[in-house]
């Protein structure tokens, strides 16, 4: 039956119809179940059959309110059946979504649509739990449509490539200051006056020297190093991570550039961001009210209708052209004063832009943003990676040092050898810092016993054979191979003083747009003549290091499909084309993991989700034969909450 709009006992149904729900298995399987859905009063419920009667009771509901998202997947084959696949997933909920199938793309059209209406009317009842998963933590709404289009819209302001998407006449420009146009909306008039309650939107543009890359995390950035650039912020925390790209932040803003019979002001923002094709970065944010974050003593919380950034890449991405738009309501508790001063004080935000502008210009991005860069840099490193020294000794000082937020830091290899090689993701042992790495008990890891080859059991790690000494992540336009022999590299310091220890490195490489290369570095202490297996899969041929390198993953943290889907100990080589480098003292293994579809597939779920993931991978010289036996953990480390954006170009990383 095709949808319909027919009537039973509890109402219209707004859409109606069979539909295939499609998962996947353990092993990442896809297959199919056919049901039949019905749209509802705002619940979205599926059952066996043709629903009849108001009693029928439904295998599962929904309640489709703003958190619900629908994304249009196209047209997919599964088990040589072809569907129009879509999307639902809860913003509020990264592990809540659901895929569904329609025989034909009208049908699915249909869905889409019928999802995105709902999804923008209000819910007269209380939320319920989308699929049955629990909900987050804050109360909000996303930014309707008219909300996106102005900021979005943005986009055509001084940018003709998409100058004939958006009405010409959304935005007119009012006036300049420091260097940057005003626009307001041009279609504020009296009916809108009336109805968004005296708060239009204005905006500012600017162009930066600058990517739209280190634009965007400036932008990012919530550490103090943001006062140098954004006189209106005071400090900021992120309250709650609901995926990727999706964030709850709360912002304290500073008292001074207010009048001074205002009370302090703060902002609890529902955050998202993404990067465009053509390069360009979107940031949107909106007023929201959470649980974790009650109104503070001393402030008033205004209420952003709506605001955001356009980062767009101009002259070969050698400059931006950054948009930011602001609807506010800054809580003035005379009426008459809302319109008069709200705009005033908007505007005055709005030139932090000016700032921003200023601070790229004196190329301290490097160092100004510490959520990005560096948290302990040594004054000889900054020497020797800097030819202005006479200035960086004041600039470290004014840099951030707060632990309490993420990280993405240089840090100083200290180990006794005094080599101070700047590796790219800082070390925390305690777990508590995100994107970070650690070494992990080897407990995590099972690993065949002394007798497996009789009774096939398999025995907990009691240590490691090697020392995790560094993680790299990189990014770069190519694929990056041979990692160990670049100068600065931890292996070349170690070479250079002539030092014994041997050092193994796994370089993942993971192909893209953007190509990304996850490179652990792994050091024996001891003589390798003294790790028989070791030194045999060092010295060995190509065909004995594919049959015995082994990798044993395990994820502690994230959605239920991956703990289940990466867990099963590989050897990588019989799936995965590696090339080993052998030097002096190394041995790199450069993995290629766009090699297999299923492995580059799993990769990219893997990432889609790495900021909400903590993953352990261990490596292991398999062991066949009874003088073999038992197996050892040759080394191991933990991510904690990788984020993809705080990766490092590969050409930033040698000294």
């Amino acid at each position: 039956m095709d949808a319909s709009s027919r009537q039973i006992d509890e109402g219209i149904i707004f859409m109606e119809g069979w539909l295939y729900l499609i998962r996947s298995n353990t092993i990442g399987f896809k297959y199919s179940r056919k049901l039949y859905y019905v749209l509802q009063n705002h619940r979205f419920m599926s059952f066996k059959s043709i629903p009849h009667f108001c009693n029928q009771d439904p295998i599962r509901s929904a309640v489709v309110d703003s958190s619900i998202h629908v994304v249009d997947n196209g047209r997919k084959y599964i088990r040589g059946k072809v569907f129009f696949v879509f999307t639902l997933c809860d913003a509020s909920n990264y592990d809540a979504h659901m895929k569904l199938g329609a025989n034909n793309p009208e049908d699915a059209t249909r869905w889409i649509n019928s999802f995105l209406e709902l999804s923008h009317e209000k819910v007269n009842q209380n939320p319920g739990n989308f699929l049955g998963c629990h909900r987050s933590n804050y109360f909000g709404r996303m930014c309707d449509k008219n909300d996106v289009d102005e900021i979005l819209s943005l986009a055509s302001i001084m940018d003709p490539t998409t100058a004939d998407i958006y009405e010409p006449s959304y935005w007119t420009i009012f006036g300049c200051h420091n260097g940057l146009r005003l626009f307001k909306q041009a279609r504020y008039d009296q009916e809108d006056n009336h109805k968004r309650g005296s708060h239009p939107a204005l905006a500012a543009v600017s162009v930066m020297e600058g990517t739209p890359e280190v634009i965007f995390q400036i932008l990012m950035s919530l550490g103090s190093s943001r006062s140098q650039w954004d006189f209106c912020f005071q400090k900021g925390s992120v309250i709650e991570t609901i995926d990727s790209h999706t964030d709850i932040i709360h912002k304290q803003l500073d008292g001074d550039w207010l009048p001074w019979d205002m009370k302090r002001r703060d902002l609890l923002l529902h955050r998202y961001w993404r990067k465009e094709e053509n390069g360009t970065y979107i940031i949107l944010y909106h007023s929201v009210i959470h649980n974790k974050c009650p109104p503070q003593k001393g402030f008033m919380r205004a209420f952003v209708k709506c605001g955001g950034y356009v980062i767009s890449p101009v002259n070969q991405y050698k400059q931006s052209v950054v948009r930011h738009m602001l609807s506010i309501d800054w809580k003035f508790w005379r009426s008459y004063l809302q319109k008069s001063s709200g705009q005033c004080i908007t505007i005055h935000m709005l030139g932090r832009l000016a700032a921003l502008r200023e601070l790229v210009k004196t190329n301290l991005s490097d160092y100004l943003f510490t959520e990005f860069t560096s948290e302990e840099l040594k004054k000889d490193s900054l020497m020797m990676h800097h030819n202005e020294a006479s200035n960086e000794s004041d600039l470290v000082k004014m840099d951030d040092h707060d632990h309490d937020h993420y990280s993405d830091e240089f840090f100083d290899f200290d180990d006794e050898s005094e080599c101070d090689y700047i590796i790219t993701l800082p070390e925390d042992q305690t777990g508590n810092l995100a994107h970070s790495w650690s070494s992990p008990e080897p407990s995590l890891f099972p690993i065949r016993g002394e007798t497996f080859l009789e009774d096939r059991k398999k025995i907990t790690a009691e240590s490691t054979l090697l020392k995790t000494v560094a993680v790299d992540w990189l990014k770069s336009d190519k694929r990056e191979d041979h990692l160990a022999i670049r100068p600065g590299n931890i292996v070349q310091k170690y070479a250079a003083h002539g030092r014994p220890e041997f050092f193994i490195v796994i370089n993942f490489q993971v192909p893209g747009s953007t190509h990304y290369n996850l490179a652990s570095y792994f050091m024996a202490s001891s003589p390798i003549k003294d790790i028989p297996l070791l030194e045999t899969f060092i010295k060995g041929d190509d065909a004995f290091r594919n049959s015995r390198f082994k990798i044993i993953p395990n994820v502690s943290k994230g959605p239920w499909i991956l703990r289940h889907a990466i867990r099963r100990p590989t050897l990588v080589g019989q799936i995965l084309k590696i090339n080993y480098i052998h030097g002096n003292n190394y041995l790199e293994m450069d993995v290629d993991v766009g090699s297999s579809a299923l492995a580059r597939g799993l990769a990219s779920k893997t990432f889609s989700c790495f900021s909400n993931l903590i993953i352990e991978i261990a490596f292991v010289i398999q062991a066949n034969t009874r003088d073999e036996l038992p197996e050892h953990v040759g080394g191991a480390f933990r991510l904690s909450h990788l984020d993809m954006c705080k990766a490092i170009w590969a050409n930033h990383t040698t000294s």
